[in-house]
């Protein structure tokens, strides 16, 4: 699959130019000049895989102008440091351990999304709203826990589990008789079709075939790059050219991590690069045809990650991205596992901005309702706090000063051991729900946590210990 030269800049040039200075008033009189939203979950994603936000191995046109074309958070964070949890965040406006999700959900669990709550697609779905839902879900794997039953009323290519089987058709692990990847919608795919490349294109499918007479809501949960790593045919090779005409022949730099995991020390994983390359170009198509169809000016586009890229692994090999400067990956509390890149767009009403504001995946409930000009609920989002005032460039001081926490009790492929965590201004506090032990880090003066403060600032860390322990306390399930 290739992206043309020219519709790259089709999309850089009226991204670009669209843009306005203020945040315009919304019509709330009528469902349909209320704007659309179309919201991009990639999976894995690390805060420095793209190239705006400092990878110089990746390749992402696309992301960049994306990222350059609305306000780019560089201190929002995953509600949690895996990806079920996150997930359960977003859709709710809560933290995950309220719905009962602390990991990512295991095949056969039972566990899943409880049906009681009232997820952003059935908020935006209730106020007219077109709703959709394409790729990763993995928030239950029964019927009755697919979107259809959260409020979206088309889905295409949802899985039952969490990562795809292949990316590869027919999508499922060569020898095994039956696929995780049982979705009847996709039987017509052809064998040199790449599952990025498919979904994108059923994203467009929706795109030019939705009721035009409402807005529309679609999350978009891209697959990619999560593992397997399997990239497209012929595209590693322009990466291995790259890493050999930067690096040589030495090995991929690696960094000990705690608990015997050991991660990578640079970006150089040219299967990794490639996937990454075709994600951007998807994530351009899809974009460009937002512009043909005369939707861009009044679509709100955000592009989140469920948690940090998959840096650190137990054992001699590390994952397949470096997340430095930030310490870690996946699976851990460190910014590595937790600090995830973000991206607001809305050519017409906001201005292009790169904001510190701390920001978390809960928050998005709310800042949605709130731009689309619909009923906040506050009693469902009750741990997110809308961006709004931040967007506009006048962040309102709770969101300055307030503390965001994480919980995260059980042990990783990673090398992590349940621990929570809290961040509380700059300081930040991780908590060994094992032994009780604490680490302490200032993250104005020390982001990438090489400096433990916890035995020169008692006090600090009291205070944020009994924080910690009292928000984990009140967060249990109802």
């Amino acid at each position: 699959m290739k992206t043309s030269s020219a519709q790259l800049w089709l999309f850089v040039i009226c991204s670009l130019l669209l843009n306005h200075t203020v945040l315009q008033a919304v019509d709330k009189a009528s469902p349909k000049g209320r704007p659309n939203v179309l919201i991009f979950v990639i999976d894995d994603l690390g805060r420095t895989d793209i190239g705006v936000d400092g990878s110089t191995f990746h390749e992402t046109p696309y992301l960049d102008a994306l990222a350059r074309s609305g306000v780019r958070f560089t201190n929002f964070y995953s509600a949690h440091p895996v990806c079920s949890p996150t997930r359960a965040a977003l859709m709710t406006g809560k933290v995950p351990q309220r719905l009962g999700i602390t990991d990512w959900i295991h095949p056969k669990s039972g566990i899943a999304l409880p049906a009681s709550e009232t997820t952003l697609g059935e908020a935006f779905q209730q106020q007219g709203y077109q709703t959709a839902y394409l790729g990763k879900w993995h928030l239950g794997e029964s019927d009755v826990d697919l979107p259809t039953k959260h409020g979206f009323e088309w889905i295409k290519g949802v899985n039952r589990a969490g990562q795809p089987a292949s990316y590869y058709y027919p999508y499922r692990r060569q020898g095994e008789g039956v696929t995780v990847w049982d979705v009847p919608d996709f039987s017509g795919a052809r064998e040199t079709d790449y599952l990025t490349d498919v979904l994108s294109s059923a994203a467009i499918d929706f795109l030019q075939l939705r009721d035009r007479e409402r807005p529309f809501l679609l999350c978009f949960g891209h697959y990619a790059v999560h593992t397997p790593i399997q990239p497209p045919a012929k595209l590693p090779e322009k990466y291995r050219n790259k890493r050999q005409a930067r690096y040589g022949d030495a090995a991929a730099q690696t960094i000990t991590a705690p608990n015997d995991s050991v991660s990578r020390g640079r970006q150089d994983d040219t299967d990794y690069a490639a996937m990454m390359e075709n994600l951007d170009q998807n994530v351009g198509r899809v974009l460009v045809a937002l512009e043909k169809s005369g939707d861009r000016q009044n679509t709100i586009v955000v592009l989140t990650s469920d948690n940090g890229g998959l840096c650190t692994l137990s054992g001699q090999r590390p994952g397949p991205t470096c997340n430095l400067p930030w310490r870690s990956g996946k699976g851990w509390t460190y910014e590595g596992g937790i600090r995830i890149p973000t991206y607001i767009s809305w050519p017409d009403h906001l201005t292009p901005a790169t904001i510190d504001v701390p920001g978390y995946s809960s928050d998005f409930y709310p800042t949605l309702l709130e731009l689309c000009g619909l009923p906040l609920q506050p009693q469902q989002h009750r741990d997110g706090r809308s961006l709004v005032s931040a967007l506009n460039g006048q962040p309102d001081a709770g969101l300055l000063t307030r503390s965001l926490a994480w919980y995260y009790p059980h042990n990783h492929g990673s090398g992590h051991r349940p621990s929570a965590a809290i961040r509380r201004e700059s300081w930040k506090l991780i908590y060994d729900l094992n032994d009780k032990q604490c680490q302490l880090y200032d993250l104005a003066h020390d982001s990438i946590e090489s400096i433990d403060l916890s035995a020169t600032h008692p006090d600090k860390v009291k205070l944020l210990t009994d924080e910690l322990l009292r928000w984990i306390e009140e967060t249990k399930p109802e």
